[in-house]
């Protein structure tokens, strides 16, 4: 997947506490984390259809670290 080029800059106006996860949502496509975590086979499935998979558990928890 492509990513484009993201501009960083310096600049006078406020930004918000969440002005850099778009930083972080761009390392973690690149890394390719959630491709090696859906391909791997133990990681447990969820045992309803409410539940969540374990590659969004696993990534919620690197963003909320």
């Amino acid at each position: 997947m492509q990513m484009k080029e993201l501009k960083i800059e310096f600049t006078d106006k406020e930004i918000t506490p969440w002005g850099g996860m778009v930083l972080l949502k761009n390392m973690l496509n690149q890394s390719g984390l959630k491709q090696f975590l859906k391909s791997c086979p133990s990681l447990p499935q969820p045992g309803s259809n409410r539940g969540y998979q374990a590659e969004q558990v696993i990534e919620s928890f690197i963003v909320l670290v």
